[in-house]
This record gives C-alpha cells, structure tokens and sequence, in this order.
C-alpha cells in the first residue's frame, strides 16, 4: 500500500499541491484579515466616606449592584467622556464625520466591559467599598492602553463631579424647601397669635385653670349652701327659744342688790385673773361691793325705778335677740357668698363653653404650628448636613479612589492569534491531502500491483507490462511534477515571510 501510495503521490502530486497550499494560505489569510485582539483592564478601588443617603433618610433605598453598574456605564458612556476617549484613542486625526464617530462609539461600547463589585459592610460604621474594573479590547495594544487609561481617569473625575452635582441640588432642593416651611411656620404662628389674641380664652392652659376655677366655686357654692342651711336651723331655733322668754322681768329690790353683788364679784375675780389687789380696778371694784354690802338699802333705792317691785329688760330675751341678730347676720353673709358663688360659677361655665366652642379652631390651628414647626427643624438640620456633604463634595473629600490596577500596554494579544491560523492551516492542509490519497488507494477498484491480482484472483502473475510514456507525455508529467513541487515549497516561504514582517511590525 505505502508503495501504491508513493505512486499515486507522484501520479496527482499537483492536485494534491494545489489542495495544499490553498488551505494553507486561505488559513494564513483569513488569519492576516482577523487581527489579534489585546485587552488592557484598570480597577479602581472607591471608597465612600461620608454618602448623600443619610440626607433623603427613608424615602430613597440604596442602589443594589446592578444599579451601580448602570450608573457607571452611563456616566462612562457619556457624550462628553466619549469625545476625549476618541481623542486619546487617535481616531480624531482622521476627522471622521457624525455618523463614523457613532459608529465608532458604538465600537468602543461594545469592545468594553464595566464590573461593579461592592464590599457587604460586616459593621454598619465601615465605609461602604465598590471595586469598578474597566477592560477594554482592541487591535492596537497601545491604543488599548491609552483608552483604557482615560476610561479610568473619566470614572473619577465624572463621579466626583456627578457627586459634587447631586449633593448641590440636594442643598438647594432642601434650600428651598426650608424657605418654604418657614413662611408656612411664619404664617401658622401668626395666625394663632392673632386668634388668641382676640380670643383671650384661646391661651394655653386656660382650659385647666377654668376647669379648678370651676370646681373651687362648686366647692365654695356647696360650702356657702350648707352654711346657709344651718344658719337656717339655728335661726329657727333661736325663734323658738325667744318665743317662750318675756322681753320684761319684775325684779325684787333685795334680788337686784343680790344681782349687782354677784356682778360685782365676778367682776372682782376676772380682774384679780389678770392684776393684783393693788390694781386701781381692783380697787374700785371692792369699794363698791364694800359699799353695797354696808349700805344696801341706798344701792336698791338708787337703782329702783318704781317703788315695791321693779320691771326691768329679760336679759336670756336680750341675749337671744343678740343671738338671732348674730345668726341672721351669718346667714346674710352665707347667702351673699352663695350667691356669689354661683354668679362666678354661671360666668365660668360660660367661659368653659367659649373654649370648648373655639378648642376645634385653636386644635386646627395649632396642628398646623406645630406640624409647620417640625418639619422646619427637621430641614434645618438637614440643610446643615447638606451644606457639610455640599463642601466635601465639592472638594472631592467624600469619596476616596485608589487604582489598585493602572492601565497597562498588552504585551500579548487575546483569544486567536495569526500563529493558531497558521498551525492550524498547515495541518489542515496536510491532513486533507492525505486523506484524499488515502481514500483514493483504498476505494479505487482498478488494479494497481501483481501481488492484488493473486490476492483476489487467487491466480499466479506470469509477466508485468511496465507502463512506457511517450516524450510529450513525460514532458508533462515532469512538469506537474515542477509545478506541484513549487506549490509544496511556495508554502513554508510564505509563512516565512508573513511571520518575519509580522515580528517587524510591517504588518
């Protein structure tokens, strides 16, 4: 078979060349035509300090990562951004028109890939982390690195500028809102003053102190209504004693001088209570019981008024009418205070019904005051916070960039390369050419050697014609030959040649 084979070899060595080299080079073009692709990457380490978020506390949530990868992409992505990456790229020089630069833009888009990775906080105190790595593919490594290079410095200084933007529209919108509040605080506060001060019931805590006034002037009424009655009962029990007592009493003579003895003596024994028998009082006192009692007839005849018995004032009567004078007296002043008391009771109930009347209007009003007056604290406090994040952004203090990963220059291409085409069309070409001879010694049915007929025949060979060419055939069988050779050795020169201009950098 290896015998049979060199001869077909030699037989259709053109064809076979032909087949050979056209893979071959059809491989090493195809290889020319795609060029070799070189990626340049940057990661940038950001670290925010001190974020915006705090300031819209509870009505925005906080991006996830895909939310972050698609600011980064937009922000990245940006007209601005894009014409200072076609100028670092060199695609400028040309001066392409509007719709090669879109085309070209859209080339750089889909040649780049934008990774956002962020840091789960273990502590609610650490700052917040996101790993952004920009990878850029292209057919120049130098221009690779150069894109990539301005993508990266682009990311910094958009999202600085995006933050120092936000955080001054946060100001000037809670700016704004703070002079809103404070007109509407301004104006509620007004309007409350003006309504107490012409409801003076309307004050704070007019209401509790109407509410004691109240229930003291129930208590001094019910004080005054009891007092009453009793002096009622008393009076009519004094009615009832100075009905059975005579306002006259007819007094014997040895009974009056009885009577102003013993008055004299109780007199004596007050006033030796409180002075000594020396007293001038004392003194006097005893001259005269002295005297009543040395000449008692004198006394009864100065002090009679009518001869034998005398009529003189009952004093139990005069006491009793002093005594009911006394109470009427009290009840007088007891019904003044009732009266009274229920006067300033009837004039603070309606005072209690104005307030409860005007209690819908000063709640209203109120509310409003107060709701005016907590929101502008709250945005005071905002503001401040607002005005601190305004500054810091502005002076790029918020957020901390660290390239962990510069961009660098590719020193060797990505993916396929001009050196897999190469091998793999020059093993392609020889495994096809093979194969094709293979196929043909094996499935051919002519008979190609002696040794096939007594195989399958079973027939001995007596004689070989050998196969004689005639000049003109030999003529062109040599040049086949010719040519077939030079196609074979055409091949590696190419190659040759291609790789030596490709390591020159002609190509």
């Amino acid at each position: 078979m290896l015998s049979v084979g060199r001869r077909e070899f030699r037989r259709y060595l053109l064809p076979l060349a032909t087949i050979f080299a056209f893979i071959a080079l059809l491989f090493l073009a195809w290889g020319l035509l795609n060029p070799s692709t070189y990626k340049s990457s940057a990661m940038v380490l950001v670290q925010d300090n001190t974020p915006i978020a705090p300031l819209m506390e509870g009505r925005t949530a906080a991006p996830n990562e895909v939310a972050r990868a698609v600011i980064s992409r937009e922000v990245l992505f940006g007209s601005a951004v894009m014409q200072d990456v076609l100028k670092a790229g060199g695609w400028l020089e040309g001066h392409p028109s509007p719709l090669q630069k879109q085309e070209l833009i859209n080339s750089i888009i889909n040649s780049t890939d934008i990774t956002v990775t962020d840091r789960a906080q273990t502590r609610s105190t650490d700052p917040k982390l996101s790993l952004v790595k920009i990878t850029y593919s292209d057919s120049d490594p130098k221009r690779a690195y150069a894109v990539t290079k301005r993508f990266s410095e682009a990311l910094i200084e958009q999202v600085l500028d995006s933050r120092a933007r936000a955080s001054r529209s946060a100001y000037q919108f809670i700016d704004a809102q703070v002079e809103n509040y404070q007109r509407a605080f301004s104006e509620a506060d007004r309007k409350l003053r003006e309504y107490r001060s012409a409801n003076p019931d309307a004050m704070p805590g007019v209401d509790t102190d109407v509410s004691a006034r109240i229930a003291e002037l129930r208590r001094a009424a019910d004080n005054a209504n009891m007092d009453l009655a009793d002096v009622g009962a008393q009076e009519r029990q004094v009615m009832s004693l100075l009905s059975r007592e005579s306002q006259l009493n007819t007094v014997s003579r040895s009974t009056q001088t009885n009577v102003r003895l013993a008055t004299l003596q109780a007199e004596q024994d007050r006033l030796m209570l409180s002075y000594t028998a020396q007293h001038p009082d004392v003194v006097r006192v005893r001259n005269q019981i002295r005297e009543l009692q040395n000449n008692p007839g004198a006394s009864s005849a100065a002090m009679a008024v009518l001869p034998g018995d005398t009529a003189s004032m009952n004093p139990v009567y005069q006491q009793l009418r002093a005594q009911l004078a006394e109470v009427r007296r009290q009840g007088a002043a007891s019904a003044s205070r009732l009266a009274t008391a229920q006067a300033l009771l009837r004039e603070e109930l309606q005072r209690s019904n104005r307030i409860i009347s005007n209690e819908g209007t000063v709640t209203a009003l109120t509310r409003v005051h107060d709701v005016n007056k907590e929101m502008f604290d709250d945005l005071l406090k905002r503001r401040e916070n607002a005005r601190v994040s305004m500054s810091l952004d502005a002076d790029g203090r918020s957020l901390g960039f660290q390239i962990l990963e510069p961009a660098s220059t590719p020193l060797q291409a990505t993916g396929l390369r001009l050196m897999h085409f190469a091998v793999a069309g020059l093993l392609l070409a020889i495994v096809v050419p093979l194969a094709m001879l293979s196929m043909l010694v094996k499935h051919d049915p002519r008979v190609r050697s002696p040794l096939q007929i007594e195989r399958d025949a079973g027939l001995p060979v007596l004689g070989v014609i050998p196969l004689h060419l005639t000049h003109e055939q030999s003529e062109r069988h040599a040049k086949r030959l010719r040519l077939g050779t030079m196609l074979f050795a055409a091949v590696p020169v190419i190659y040759g040649l291609v790789f030596v201009l490709k390591m020159t950098d002609v190509l």
